[in-house]
């Protein structure tokens, strides 16, 4: 999509300082812990699910950014949702910007100090796993459809509300 950017990077950076630079180039922003993300569509899913919990008033959270956590974390409790999938100090990291082209947002993140790598968006077999999907599971479907066992798990967030 045209108006969100989605950047995989490495390295480190105080969080909160990290959003709030962000901040300065677009609305919408939110940094993940890439260990738990599963593709870009897994990210633009967790998207259209908050902004859809928005404009129902079903949400959960006063913000936008922490329901995508929600979603991606494809759980019902912040804390847990912030365990599981906040960004850490140090790492690995996804980051979403809305209403930014993904060639700029690629050089803001680099801004940062942080190595832009979008290989870590890429869904494995470990981070399906974090979602507790089982062997039995995995077996319904075709492995390079296993990332939408995912996002199956996040629309099961919707009918849990």
């Amino acid at each position: 999509m045209d108006d969100m950017a989605i950047v995989g990077a490495r390295g480190s950076m105080d969080i909160d300082a990290a959003i709030k630079e962000l901040k300065r180039y677009c609305r919408i922003c939110q940094i993940f812990d890439a260990s738990v993300i599963c593709g870009k569509d897994h990210v633009i899913a967790a998207y259209n699910h908050a902004k859809r919990a928005f404009e129902n008033g079903d949400n959960i959270t006063k913000s936008i950014e922490m329901e995508m956590l929600l979603y991606v974390a494809a759980k019902r409790q912040i804390n847990e949702a912030i365990k599981f999938a906040g960004a850490k100090e140090k790492g690995e990291y996804v980051i979403f910007m809305y209403g930014v082209e993904q060639d700029k947002a690629e050089k803001i993140v680099a801004s940062l100090g942080l190595e832009v790598d979008n290989a870590v968006i890429t869904p494995t077999l470990e981070k399906i796993k974090k979602f507790g999907i089982t062997e039995k599971e995995l077996k319904t479907v075709d492995k390079s459809r296993y990332a939408e066992l995912v996002l199956e798990k996040m629309a099961l967030l919707d009918v849990l509300k």
